[in-house]
């Protein structure tokens, strides 16, 4: 279920203040980029009474970076937008100035100077949380109208689609809040209950297997007792099919929630002004294999300035979240006392290769903690636990009326991706200090880095020779026009062999490699970014199989005609080598026949439940073919060939396509087979079965030549038949 990410190709830096800012249009919000890295905290302060404190100084607060003392070079106070009180340098300013929060040119036009940009995002969300969410959104609205307070608003589904850009009109963020929390229910984890009685049931029937096999003897009693072990192992196989599915779709929905509010943070990172996220959620999930997106996501809002208020959207719980952990735990430890008890005579079940997972799974199963954890870490609140939360929304209306704004440089200058984690003391006795927590530090200015793994990724990439430890190859394979764009396929292989294992929890063995692939334009940008982190665990019975395979990951993507590089890395995580592959890529605007970049199938397998749809060629129906990313080296059976042929839309299609195979430049072969009728969208799919058992051992040519009229297109790739007790790769 893991996915590449998407590229996130916004300015990257952290927060800036005091960057030279463009002239917004009327009603815009304003926009600047910069390429320092100032850290910039939006900090509310409160008293004992819970009321905003608004006359500190800047020599009553002190900011700290991993424990270290640094030097605030700008302080401000901002109340409903209006600066009020502006300090910088390291001395506090002795007086208060109240500048207005916009100015008119002589032309009679009003420039905003500091905004609040507001983004609600709408989750998966049930019938009563969507009623519960409405009712606090149109509160927020209502709440804050003021001519300061920008509001757009985004909805998550298997995507992130905007509903309404940002704007100040009331009655359109009402309708457009309506319309998001009206639609049909799409939350994912509606099977929680069946599950638990599932687990229930399991239990009882092995309980009931237990005392059997130790009270009862004879043939009749082994009769009995093998009567109750199929009883137990089925009401196992409901347990696991339930769990599975389950695992699956919490996977889902945490990477559909987790990537979209990291794309939302980043994205704002050129956006001036107070930045909020108000997140309407049914709880957040983060499964082990998303920690890291989780955690990115919060240095990215801090990178950006932006707070994220949480809004659970169930509203008054019972404490469901925590029960749900302690089912699952429990089964951890259940299924770990009956491999325990196995002794090693009957086979694992998967629910007992999972123990390791289960129990750290658990430990994120209270999705309402990691709402809290998401906004607590980013300066903002979890708003929950009621049925009215008119109460929560006003106190998130309150931090946007008034909050300061302090910055800062970083003392420590090497941007080594570990994450940097930020207190604030405030001398002031009696107040409380709400403020993000920290950021992972990143090189400003790095557009192709999104995740903390990635940073030795590119440091591979831009290494001079490029490393070679790891045998990674990448391929590109062309396909048809889509307007102005053409469909390219990214396939990068990784030898499983080349990884290290090391003993985890219970036994297991770990692997954990990454993988990052970039697409270059010709100017040196990003056109194209893939990237995946995978923390694998796996029985000891398993490593040797799952060390004759490979890793295997696929893209697809679509480019503009011109000239670009692909730069693929991969890298062992334990081991620390490093693998790179790079190629060209050209591409040009597509006229009249056309054949895509043939391929060998090297297997097929299929799509994960859930996946998104895709536009990739190799992907058809539920099943997924897999290439050859090099050579094969076949000595038996058949090869697949696979062939899209984009017949020139002037001429009647073409009927056939010759086939021709040499071995050291001589023609040892020629077929012609028939092609079908173009398909719906005018293409042709073209499966072509290579008995290569028929063919001498040697390194074969095949020639692909497809004619329509007089037009002609041809492609040429090859293969190797080995003798039959040569090596298979």
């Amino acid at each position: 279920m893991k996915r590449f990410v998407a590229a996130l190709c916004a300015v990257s830096g952290l927060a800036v203040a005091g960057a030279a800012q463009t002239p917004p249009q009327q009603g815009a919000p304003p926009v600047f980029r910069s390429a320092t890295d100032v850290v910039v905290l939006d900090i509310v302060v409160r008293d004992r009474r819970g009321q905003i404190v608004r006359d500190l100084k800047s020599s009553e607060i002190e900011i700290q970076e991993d424990g270290a003392a640094q030097r605030v070079t700008q302080f401000r106070f901002f109340e409903g937008g209006t600066l009020v009180l502006g300090e910088s340098g390291p001395a506090p300013a002795t007086t208060r100035t109240a500048v207005p929060s916009t100015t008119t040119d002589a032309s009679g036009v009003k420039t905003l100077h500091h905004p609040n940009l507001v983004t609600m995002v709408f989750d998966q969300l049930g019938p009563q949380a969507r009623t519960l969410a409405r009712a606090a959104a149109i509160d927020f609205i209502r709440l804050q109208d003021r001519p300061d307070v920008f509001v757009s608003i985004f909805q998550i589904g298997q995507t992130l689609r905007l509903t309404q850009q940002f704007t100040t009109d009331r009655a359109r963020l009402e309708a457009a809040i309506t319309q998001v929390t009206g639609e049909a229910n799409t939350q994912y984890l509606s099977g929680t209950d069946d599950l638990k009685k599932a687990v229930d049931s399991a239990e009882e029937a092995r309980q009931r297997l237990d005392a059997a096999t130790v009270a009862v003897g004879g043939t009749e009693g082994a009769a009995s007792v093998a009567g109750l072990a199929r009883e137990a192992a089925m009401a196992d196989f409901v347990v696991n099919a339930l769990r599975m599915t389950q695992t699956l779709q919490r996977e889902q929905q945490g990477m559909s929630s987790l990537y979209a509010l990291l794309a939302l943070a980043k994205k704002q990172q050129v956006l001036s002004g107070r930045k909020t996220i108000l997140f309407f959620s049914e709880g957040l999930q983060a499964p082990p294999n998303l920690e890291h997106v989780l955690k990115s996501a919060i240095s990215e809002s801090n990178r950006a300035n932006v707070s994220i208020y949480a809004v659970d959207a169930r509203g008054l719980q019972t404490g469901s979240d925590m029960q749900e952990a302690r089912d699952m735990l429990q089964g951890a430890v259940q299924a770990g006392q009956r491999q325990n008890m196995s002794r090693g005579g009957q086979p694992v079940t998967r629910e007992q290769a999972m123990i390791a997972d289960t129990a750290e799974t658990a430990i994120r199963t209270n999705t309402q903690a990691t709402l809290a954890d998401l906004a607590e870490s980013t300066g903002g609140a979890l708003i929950g636990n009621s049925n009215d939360l008119r109460k929560g929304i006003a106190r998130a209306v309150g931090d946007l009326s008034g909050y300061y704004e302090a910055a800062y440089t970083p003392t420590n200058r090497t941007f080594d991706g570990r994450f940097r984690r930020i207190s604030i003391k405030v001398s002031r006795p009696g107040v409380t200090v709400q403020a993000r927590s920290g950021y992972f530090a990143m090189p400003p200015g790095e557009a192709a880095i999104d995740f903390p793994y990635e940073l030795d990724l590119v440091t591979a990439l831009r290494a001079a020779p490029p490393p070679r430890e790891l045998p990674l190859h990448a391929r590109t394979f062309r396909f048809g026009a889509e307007g102005d764009r053409r469909r390219f396929t990214l396939v990068a292989e990784l030898p499983l062999e080349s990884i290290r294992t090391s003993t985890a929890a219970r036994g297991q063995q770990q692997l954990h490699f990454s993988f990052l692939a970039l697409v270059r334009d010709a100017a040196g940008g990003v056109a194209e970014k893939f990237s995946e982190d995978s923390p694998v665990l796996v029985p000891q019975d398993r490593v040797a199989a799952l060390r004759q395979g490979s890793a295997v990951f696929i893209r697809s993507f679509a480019l503009a005609p011109g000239e670009y590089q692909l730069q693929a890395a991969a890298m062992d995580q334990q081991s620390k080598q490093r693998g790179v592959e790079q190629s060209s890529i050209v591409t040009a605007r597509a006229s009249g026949l056309a054949l895509s970049t043939p391929a060998f199938i090297k297997r097929t397998e299929p799509i994960a439940p859930g996946a998104l749809p895709s536009a990739d060629p190799f992907r058809v129906g539920e099943t997924r073919m897999v290439p050859y990313v090099t050579t094969p080296e076949v000595s038996s059976g058949d090869l697949p060939l696979f062939l899209m042929v984009y017949p020139a839309p002037t001429d009647p299609p073409p009927a056939t396509v010759l086939l021709e195979f040499s071995r050291q430049g001589k023609v040892t072969g020629r077929s012609t087979p028939a092609l079908s009728a173009p398909d719906k969208d005018g293409q042709i799919s073209f499966v072509a079965p290579i008995p290569v058992s028929r063919f001498p051992p040697g390194d074969y040519t095949l020639r692909i030549a497809v004619q329509q009229g007089s037009q002609t297109a041809e492609e040429s790739l090859t293969f190797t038949v080995l003798a039959p007790a040569g090596p298979r790769r």
